[in-house]
């Protein structure tokens, strides 16, 4: 099981953020954090009513990441406040075991201070050392320009749009999937 080793990160508005590999014991603050930044982002393809996950089953979830050797969920935390997160979803099946995809976000005042990219990279930087791993993969809006920009500039590339995959109040958007070779 490849660890994470714990960074300390001074953002573009000098605060100073920790990334550390996220434990059960988070499980009531990250969901806190993640029921701050769902409704406050245009981004993210899921609406507040569907964060339906109870304490235990949020534990749950950390743990799979725990538990999974092409796993890795990380936490950012400012005054040992939970403010965001990136998670890094293995594939299970043997054929795409090799795989595996991003999930972000952080609460509206961390946007564009240099923690997506500070996430990323982690992600990226743990992944290339990852016995398992070969390609990362993300989705993204093509409206989410800051995504797009923070996307390109640590070295995913674009690979296909499918149009009018998102879908909220009657307004259509398109889903670019992204990847990385990391070996």
């Amino acid at each position: 099981m490849l660890k994470f080793n714990p960074k300390q990160i001074t953002l573009k508005n000098n605060k100073t953020v920790l990334i550390r590999q996220a434990e059960a014991h988070d499980a009531e603050q990250l969901l806190n954090c993640i029921k701050t930044y769902i409704p406050e982002s245009d981004y993210i393809p899921k609406f507040e009513h569907e964060i339906t996950l109870t304490l235990e089953q949020e534990k749950d979830w950390i743990n799979s990441f725990i538990t999974n050797d092409n796993s890795l969920l990380l936490v950012a935390e400012y005054e040992n406040k939970i403010i965001g997160n990136i998670d890094l979803t293995g594939s299970r099946r043997e054929a795409m075991k090799h795989t595996a995809v991003i999930g972000m976000g952080m609460i509206k005042e961390f946007r564009n201070s240099g923690l997506g990219t500070a996430l990323l990279s982690s992600i990226a930087e743990w992944s290339k050392e990852n016995p398992i791993l070969e390609l990362i993969w993300l989705q993204v809006y093509t409206e989410n320009e800051l995504g797009l920009n923070l996307y390109k500039k640590i070295g995913f590339k674009e690979n296909g749009i499918i149009k009018n995959f998102f879908k909220h109040n009657g307004n259509y958007f398109d889903n670019l999937t992204m990847s990385m070779n990391i070996k």
